[in-house]
């Protein structure tokens, strides 16, 4: 049943609303059998009444009997089957003989109620209409003189819906106080996963030693956390496991690259006498210098994850440095316009060194992946308690699917599939990384068409 409703995407409400379903359905179904019971016992009842009324010795069928002491008397006899506090007649009585006519009619008894025919001997029972009213009407005959005795069903009726109502309305709210108390007992019921989720929201690749306690739990949700707690274990041994395999593969090439970068410079200054040898170790040097840039990458990253990338706090102004970058785009590509808006001076607590390779990476890529003749900003601002510094420039834009993986480590947007750009998609992962280790943020701001901007976030000094 809870997935009939797949539109309802909260569990908790699901188990409320069908908890209460259930019990409306059940609760509906003693309702309608217990009134079809009571309807007809009830009409079974004012039978046996009115066939006693008729058998007994009250009526004395004489010309000379009391017959409005005997209609009051069985007035009396019904009004426990009329709502309370109604002034209308509950039973009428009617005596006509055969020779003398009418010898008595109740005042409430209707004019379009015509006496029917009667038996013989004995007494019968049929109901009959007026009006708006229904009656139950038994007679009697005995000799020349027969009697009538109608009993009011409609405030019988009346009766019945009232008290259905009052049944009816109590059965409403309980109905309500078992869907309060559902939504309560599921909340209960879901207070473990919920606390299981916070503590999922709450761990990141630094955290991943959290553990969630069994302690109390029932024994289904201790299961839970405990496959939970171990899943957590194995992904802590697989991450440590790849972070000391990252960082110690990156500490271990960075020799032989060293070694082979020097072997290939020296070679380079010995091949001047022959240009194709010259070219080719030209270029297998570039080839060097660009993984040597790539191990280098992977340490720093590696020192990240491992939250071993330590910041040594000192009070630096990017507003030179950010002056000096512009400089370069003017020297790398003098097509290219630019726009410098920065205050006086930008001080912020960090790293210089490791800053500037932050700011380089979004510079170098303005460049890379701009329009050609287009245009770059660099812009800065005070925002509250945090500098705010932008790097935008010209662009066909970045498609909507690429937004949310621009950072990931490896992952270069299509327009960047192209071994004529270099880059192997480190450099966003890494100066994210930076920045937040300087206690700020990176991300990409404003993707609106014709431009691309990154921001740069970071607290004042």
């Amino acid at each position: 049943m809870l997935a009939r409703w797949p539109q309802l995407r909260s569990f908790r409400l699901r188990i409320a609303l069908v908890s209460t379903v259930i019990a409306l359905v059940a609760i509906t179904a003693l309702y309608a059998s217990t009134a079809y019971i009571i309807v007809h016992r009830r009409a079974g009842i004012i039978d046996r009444v009115l066939a006693a009324q008729l058998s007994g010795p009250l009526f004395q069928l004489t010309l000379q009997a009391p017959w409005s002491a005997i209609d009051a008397h069985i007035n009396a006899s019904f009004s426990g089957f009329a709502p309370e506090g109604s002034t209308e007649g509950f039973a009428i009585l009617r005596v006509h003989h055969a020779q003398a006519g009418e010898l008595y009619r109740s005042s409430d008894w209707p004019l379009e109620l015509a006496p029917q025919p009667a038996p013989q001997a004995g007494s019968g029972l049929q109901t009959l209409d007026s009006a708006d009213r229904s009656w139950r009407v038994g007679s009697v005959t005995d000799g020349p003189v027969t009697v009538w005795i109608g009993v009011n069903r409609s405030l019988s009726n009346a009766q019945l819906r009232a008290s259905f109502g009052r049944f009816a309305g109590a059965l409403a709210g309980m109905v309500a106080l078992i869907g309060v108390l559902s939504w309560y007992l599921a909340g209960g019921a879901m207070r473990p996963v919920e606390r299981l989720t916070r503590v999922m929201v709450r761990i990141n690749a630094t955290d991943l030693d959290r553990r969630v306690s069994t302690e109390h739990e029932d024994r289904e949700f201790a299961e839970l956390i405990t496959v939970f707690n171990a899943m957590l274990d194995r992904l802590q041994r697989s991450y440590q496991q790849a972070v000391r395999f990252s960082g110690d593969a990156a500490h271990e090439l960075k020799t032989p690259l060293t070694i082979l970068q020097g072997e290939l410079e020296r070679s380079f200054a010995r091949a001047a006498s022959d240009p194709a040898l010259e070219q080719g170790l030209a270029n297998m040097l570039d080839e060097v210098r660009r993984l040597d840039s790539i191990v280098r990458k992977l340490l720093l990253l590696a020192r990240a994850d491992a939250g071993q990338l330590h910041i040594p706090m000192t009070r630096t102004d990017l507003a030179p440095l950010l002056e000096e970058l512009a400089e370069d785009i003017g020297l790398m590509d003098d097509s290219r316009a630019v726009r410098l808006e920065l205050p006086q001076h930008l001080y912020v607590n960090g790293d210089a060194e490791l800053l500037g390779q932050v700011l380089h990476n979004l510079v170098s890529n303005a460049i890379k992946y701009g329009t050609a003749g287009g245009w770059i900003a660099l812009t800065a601002r005070e925002e509250g308690q945090h500098w705010q510094i932008d790097i935008s420039n010209a662009s066909e834009g970045i498609a909507a699917e690429h937004w949310d993986r621009l950072f990931d480590r490896f992952y270069r947007a299509d327009q960047a599939h192209n071994r004529r750009v270099s880059g192997v998609g480190l450099g966003l992962s890494l100066a994210r990384d930076i920045a937040r280790a300087h206690g700020g943020a990176l991300e990409l701001a404003d993707p609106g068409p014709g431009k691309v901007c990154f921001r740069l976030t970071l607290p004042v000094a």
